[in-house]
């Protein structure tokens, strides 16, 4: 080839790429997309996920399937997703247990959050509450501190496993408050609550939706929440910097991500969609009693928010010493 023919190809590569990258996303998608969701039916991400699917499928013409695929703290769905083709047919709605905490759980694991995947968007913040069965002597953070202080150990809690949100939420309270409960964990969220409700476990952390009506009907009692902020959901609850816990500020997330090398015009074709369906008057009336503080941020500032977790988390399971079985 002449170099001035070679020179005109090389000035038109991008121009070429950039045609085809175009060309890409105003065609995607053209077949359904398969959004897999590592927690049960019905679980608070699944609903965030089901509202938010149903409304972005109407936005694009394609179905959006819901698959559940649970197990092993998330990793099954997120290697799947992970070794899935970079086209983004399939994307997985994790948690920041799945991408920030499971990195410091497990030795070795089958993905990794930061090099594996490529942020889509933060699809929502959820608050936590620290709740206690109706005839737990405490009434209050501060009366839950005292008692544990004079029963070191003495005071059970459970969790969904070690290393999940409730898990590392508690950990965080023990560390802030210079208290020692003794973990009892569950497997699934149904369980745990049952055990509160019947009093053999007497306090735990949990999400906010999952008590919303167990408050009002009397089968909790709900000591403080987790966040920086008030949950507009229970105004009347303190935080727990409010209720004395300094510096307390604990949230649980999840956000859609795809497989790493999706091609960028189809990631930011994924957040416009996602961000608007999140933003819709329909999907924001079928959430928002629950607590959920809704967001659609965009793939940078999603990606940041799971380096940096990765590194808080971290930090957290090794101070805590938390180890999985």
């Amino acid at each position: 080839m002449p170099l001035t023919s070679r020179r005109h190809w090389l000035l038109t590569l991008p121009l070429i790429a950039g045609l085809h990258s175009a060309g890409l996303a105003q065609s995607f998608p053209d077949r359904p997309i398969k959004l897999i969701v590592p927690f049960g039916a019905g679980s608070a991400v699944d609903t965030i996920a089901r509202a938010m699917a149903a409304q972005a499928s109407e936005q694009i013409g394609q179905p959006i399937q819901i698959d559940n695929r649970t197990g092993a703290n998330g990793i099954i769905a997120a290697e799947a997703v992970a070794r899935a083709a970079p086209d983004g047919y399939t994307l997985l709605m994790p948690n920041d247990g799945i991408m920030a905490a499971n990195p410091a759980l497990y030795a070795k694991l089958p993905y990794d959050p930061i090099k594996d995947f490529s942020a889509i968007t933060l699809t929502s913040t959820v608050p936590l509450v620290l709740v206690a069965h109706p005839s737990f002597a405490a009434s209050n953070v501060q009366e839950l501190i005292a008692g544990v202080k004079a029963k070191p150990g003495a005071i059970n809690y459970t969790s969904t496993g070690s290393g999940s949100a409730q898990h590392l939420a508690m950990e965080l309270l023990m560390d802030a408050a210079g208290i020692k409960l003794t973990h009892v964990p569950h497997k699934a969220m149904g369980a745990a609550l049952t055990d509160l409700m019947a009093g053999t476990i007497p306090v735990m952390f949990t999400g906010i939706s999952n008590v919303v009506s167990l408050a009002k009907e009397g089968k909790v009692k709900v000591l403080a929440v987790s966040t920086a902020k008030r949950s507009p959901v229970m105004p009347q609850v303190p935080t727990l910097a409010e209720a004395g816990v300094a510096g307390y500020n604990y949230a649980a997330w999840n956000g859609i991500v795809a497989p790493a090398g999706t091609p960028a015009e189809v990631v930011r074709r994924l957040h416009s969609e996602f961000s608007k369906a999140l933003a819709h008057p329909n999907v924001r009336a079928k959430l928002g009693g629950l607590g959920f503080d809704l967001v659609g941020s965009g793939p940078q500032e999603f990606s940041e928010l799971i380096r940096s977790d990765v590194a808080r988390l971290a930090r957290l399971v090794r101070s805590a010493g938390i180890t999985v079985n």
